[in-house]
């Protein structure tokens, strides 16, 4: 009886191993909407095999999901550790968002989200898959950077670089030489035209 107990107790144990390896935990990537090619899927495997290996075991998960709105997560609130970019594809027409789990919110607050996705935006915006996932994984990376940060963790090759990082961070740079170059412009006209008004007058 004694050896009956202890052999099923040992293949109840084998069964939580099994399914929490093998996919009853939150899987890394569920693209439903079939539009994450090879080297994004790859980024996003790489990286959260290396959270598996820490005590907190955090995750980065990347959905896709065929429709533009309710992207929120099911359970979000009752999770911990996780950070969701989450894709919906209509057509033609694409929205990327970013949640966290609570004990993450002081991470990824709502401005830091619009400015991850802002500095993609460019590429988040383009009709051509390969340019797409470019900025899917420059997102990926951005929300892993952020958890390394807040963790503690050391930074590897696939977090952002620190000029990566700074397009986040101040974005004004990227357009302040542009609104200088606006400001001259819209000064010339005002120049010119002062100068053609003293022109009539003087006739």
């Amino acid at each position: 009886m004694k050896k009956m107990k202890t052999k099923l107790l040992i293949f109840t144990g084998l069964v939580i191993t099994f399914l929490t390896l093998s996919g009853f935990s939150q899987k890394d990537i569920e693209d439903n909407a079939h539009v994450l090619n090879k080297e994004t899927k790859q980024l996003i495997t790489a990286k959260n095999n290396r959270y598996w290996q820490t005590k907190e075991q955090p995750q980065v998960v990347v959905k896709t999901v065929t429709r533009l709105n309710h992207l929120t997560p099911k359970r979000l609130n009752k999770q911990k550790n996780k950070v969701f970019i989450v894709i919906g594809v209509k057509k033609d027409k694409k929205n990327v968002q970013i949640f966290s789990t609570k004990d993450l919110h002081g991470a990824f607050t709502a401005e830091s989200r619009a400015s991850i996705i802002r500095a993609a935006g460019d590429e988040l915006r383009s009709d051509n898959n390969t340019t797409f996932n470019k900025g899917v994984r420059f997102v990926f990376r951005a929300c892993a950077t952020k958890v390394d940060q807040q963790y503690q963790y050391t930074l590897d090759k696939y977090d952002l670089t620190d000029s990566e990082q700074n397009k986040i961070s101040h974005p004004r740079k990227v357009a302040l030489p542009i609104a200088l170059a606006l400001v001259v412009v819209v000064a010339g006209m005002i120049y010119v035209l002062r100068g053609v008004r003293v022109k009539n007058n003087k006739k």
